[in-house]
């Protein structure tokens, strides 16, 4: 029963059909008899800053930021954690004492998708990425930092993903190579590549059905890792299967997030089993 006491969470961002973040969340609180409530807010950027002051004003424990907020969301924010000012994007907001502190757990929970689930050694493989927006800038600046070989760059807009790669190379490590969306010798760098990476929202909604690359530059040793976890499976997972490689969804990503965002903002331990088991029975729902 929601009361006046129930400590609230949102998730904000735009569109937000495709999260499961909601039900992981609540069904964990449930199961912790925490008085918590978790629900999904849909909006624009000019709509963000009236909601920051609406959000201060409330009984909320913290909020989750997704795209397309990350990197907006900073200049809302009363502080921010080392590694998250270090990355330049925020998706978990904590609130203490009315001061809202910003942090990012994207590159945590891609390390720990990899890790856990194919047992990677990041430094050892070289990275096609596709996209440079807040969750890419995550990643990317996690496996510089975690000492990935090489780091290829790509992203729509050219001085996006330019900005992305001086910045990792400037504040990391020289690892970083910036790939003009026009005139990419796509088949080229990614036969350079072990792991190809989707981090551009190409094959989520509004999307569907759509691919960043063409499936006839695909190659059967590379690993294909898209960030995205609704669909589970998106066109190119399909591509990349047929072509024989191993791929990855966002699913492991999105758990390991959820369990370090979940400690930020309730103060409490990393519900690792519970979170885990939730993620997967609400997948098995879908």
């Amino acid at each position: 029963m929601i009361t006046t006491n129930t400590k609230l969470i949102t998730l904000l961002g735009y569109p937000l059909k495709q999260t499961f973040a909601p039900q992981m969340f609540n069904e964990t609180f449930q199961k912790l008899n925490m008085d918590y409530l978790y629900f999904p807010t849909e909006i624009e950027n000019d709509k963000l800053e009236a909601v920051v002051k609406g959000i201060r004003c409330m009984n909320f424990a913290g909020f989750n930021v997704t795209k397309p907020h990350k990197i907006t969301i900073m200049k809302y924010l009363d502080e921010l954690d080392e590694l998250a000012e270090k990355i330049g994007s925020v998706n978990v907001v904590a609130i203490r004492d009315g001061k809202l502190k910003g942090y990012n757990t994207d590159g945590i929970g891609f390390a720990g998708g990899l890790a856990e689930e194919w047992g990677m050694v990041l430094s050892r493989n070289s990275f096609f990425i596709f996209g440079a927006g807040g969750a890419s800038r995550a990643l990317s600046s996690t496996l510089a930092y975690q000492g990935a070989k090489k780091l290829y760059i790509i992203d729509a807009f050219d001085e996006v993903s330019a900005s992305l790669v001086k910045d990792i190379n400037g504040r990391i490590r020289e690892c970083a190579e910036f790939v003009a969306f026009d005139k990419a010798p796509i088949r080229q760098l990614l036969q350079k590549c072990n792991v190809l990476v989707n981090a551009s929202g190409i094959g989520m909604a509004p999307h569907l059905g759509e691919s960043p690359v063409h499936k006839k530059f695909l190659y059967k040793e590379l690993f294909v890792y898209d960030i995205t976890y609704n669909p589970p499976k998106t066109q190119l997972l399909v591509d990349a299967e047929e072509a024989g490689c191993r791929t990855m969804n966002g699913i492991g990503m999105a758990i390991h997030q959820g369990i370090k965002g979940f400690s930020i903002m309730t103060g409490m331990p990393e519900p690792t089993e519970i979170m885990r088991e939730a993620m997967y029975r609400i997948i098995g729902k879908k």
